[in-house]
């Protein structure tokens, strides 16, 4: 074992420790978001209901906030950069982000970190370079397993750490096939000791294996060469390492291939907090509640049985046979003597059952305002924040809005440094030129900055071809805020009806005054799209047949018409002035003045 190996190994070891009781509050929130009754009053009930409100409000939440991708732009960090941010703004839209498909398409893996990081507190991706068997070459993002991450001991957040650590696992082909493969070493020597040994993965200890995991999949032993086998990849600013831990060496030790002295992993945070890396989620902030709402129902419906079936006395004395006594309709018992004596129900008292919708309203109240959110199952009774009226659903619309705010900021950020890594990974790897297709007004719109980009057009085809950057330069992301929040339709057609009707205000004789000022401020009103996408959001049927757009050759004919009207109209006032093949009016001669 060489000392940059025991070094990772060292490294990796304490953080394991150092996280030892952060595994077992992902245990905890783990099955509570899978369904999995951890509660001691639950345990002892036979009824072993969960109720997932928690989890039901984490997932609404994930998929207001990711409802869709986000909408931004690449910008150059000196002017000289912003017609070659345009296309690198262009290549992340039409080549990266639908090709970034690795674990799941991109839009999904978003909407899952923004989940796992309200269930754990943060979530971790990596960047990278990826290269597919469908011929995509390019920047990807992989999600990274909690429990297979190991940020620096002592450090506060992503971007306070040296270096950080993650944990794969790798079969025997992927060693293989990197062996003819540049920037890699003791590929053979790796290779010969891990086909005497089987995949250390089945043999975890069970600290390291998720609560679903561990239930849904039991770990099968492996013979030799199978199975997967551990593989720690430190990450520094200057310098990645890779190590095999199952054959105790390292086949990789190069510099950052990024060129940026960053770390390729981005966190993305619910709650931050000074003293703990990980953040707060959640899922940790509500567990305790979710498990007493659990438990007031599993003890609610065991005492519903008892009540329907409540304990029966016997008197043995007064039971001439004991196998007689079966439990069902019109079954008959042997008994003797005085009958009333043989057996009787025990009398129970109901106030556990009665007090169940209130202990379940409070709870279920406490839940909610940790979301800041309400629903028609808790009344202003119950809790004064919960009132029906509209103005108290007003506010309760602006605390939900607030709490979905602050994690949109988060997730704003996380997705901000994704896209910044990928379009610079764009400008510093990328192979050779790009194709993407480009419809013809998208291309008059960039070549307005950027003017040789027609010449790398083809219109019959379709295609724009992008020429390899300089990898010199450097680009920052900026999202347009909000962009990925879920669309209010209703919202989203007042807002475009009320621009239409702004449009028509402004008209007058002379002309449409908001037309003018938006030109004179460099801005083109296109009123046609606006009140297409008017028609298009009202939910008509076949809006389309509706308002029909004119083909190329109609709007070119509507256009000759609208002249040839327009030079009608002036050919008929300038007869109505009688200036037509008459002398112009001269100006009003003006008598000499004499000398005095």
């Amino acid at each position: 074992m060489t000392q940059l190996t025991t070094e990772v190994k060292n490294r990796f070891q304490a953080s394991f420790d150092s996280l030892k009781d952060k595994r077992t509050l992902f245990d905890n929130v783990e099955e509570l978001f899978h369904g999995i009754l951890n509660d001691s009053a639950s345990s002892k009930t036979k009824s072993q209901v969960f109720d997932p409100r928690l989890s039901t409000l984490i997932i609404e939440r994930a998929y207001r906030v990711m409802s869709q991708l986000p909408v931004g732009k690449v910008k150059g960090l000196s002017t000289n950069d912003m017609a070659d941010a345009q296309i690198k703004n262009l290549l992340l839209e039409k080549y990266v982000i639908p090709n970034a498909s690795a674990q799941f398409d991109f839009l999904t893996k978003l909407r899952m970190v923004d989940l796992y990081s309200n269930i754990y507190g943060s979530f971790y991706a990596l960047v990278d370079w990826d290269v597919k068997k469908n011929g995509y070459i390019g920047p990807d993002m992989w999600l990274l397993n909690m429990r297979d991450v190991f940020p620096q001991v002592g450090a506060v957040s992503v971007e306070d750490s040296d270096h950080i650590i993650v944990r794969t696992w790798k079969p025997l082909s992927y060693f293989k096939s990197l062996g003819k493969a540049e920037g890699f070493k003791n590929i053979s020597k790796i290779v010969d000791k891990l086909e005497d040994k089987a995949g250390s993965k089945q043999s975890r200890e069970a600290e390291d294996i998720s609560r679903r995991d561990d239930l849904s999949y039991p770990q099968n032993q492996t013979t030799k060469g199978t199975g997967y086998y551990e593989v720690l990849s430190q990450f520094e600013g200057d310098r990645w390492v890779d190590i095999c831990v199952d054959a105790d060496m390292e086949f990789r030790d190069t510099e950052n291939p990024h060129e940026n002295g960053e770390l390729p992993v981005v966190q993305k945070y619910s709650i931050p907090l000074l003293d703990d890396i990980m953040g707060m989620g959640d899922m940790e902030r509500g567990g305790s509640m979710q498990k007493v709402v659990n438990a007031n129902w599993n003890l609610y419906l065991d005492s519903l049985k008892m009540s329907i079936y409540p304990p029966v006395i016997l008197n043995k004395d007064n039971i001439a046979s004991m196998s007689s006594i079966k439990w069902g309709a019109a079954e008959k018992w042997l008994g003797r003597g005085n009958l009333d004596n043989v057996a009787k129900t025990l009398q129970l008292t109901p106030q556990g059952l009665n007090t169940f919708n209130s202990t379940y309203q409070v709870a279920n109240a406490a839940i909610l305002n940790l979301f800041g959110t309400s629903d028609t199952a808790v009344g202003e009774a119950v809790d004064n924040t919960m009132g029906k009226t509209p103005q108290a659903l007003k506010m309760q619309q602006a605390r939900e809005n607030t709490r979905d705010a602050a994690d949109r900021f988060y997730m704003e950020r996380f997705i901000n440094q994704v896209m910044r890594k990928m379009v610079n990974l764009l400008e510093k790897k990328q192979p050779n030129s790009l194709t993407v297709r480009m419809f013809e007004d998208e291309i008059e719109s960039l070549s307005r900055n950027n003017p040789d980009i027609a010449q790398q057009y083809d219109k019959e085809s379709g295609k724009l071809t992008v020429n390899k950057g300089k990898g010199s330069n450097l680009y920052d992301y900026e999202m347009v805020s909000g962009s990925t929040f879920a669309v209010d339709n209703k919202t989203q057609q007042d807002n475009l009806s009320s621009l239409v009707d702004l449009y028509l205000k402004s008209q007058t004789p002379q002309g449409n005054t908001l037309v003018a000022d938006l030109d004179r401020e460099g801005y083109t009103l296109k009123f046609g799209e606006l009140f297409k996408r008017v028609v298009a959001s009202s939910g008509i049927q076949d809006w389309d047949k509706v308002l029909v757009e004119k083909t190329e050759e109609e709007k070119a004919e509507a256009t000759l018409n609208s002249d040839a009207q327009v030079f009608q109209n002036m050919l008929m006032q300038m007869q109505q002035g009688g200036a037509m093949n008459g002398v112009p009016p001269q100006p009003e001669m003006q008598p000499e003045m004499g000398v005095m």
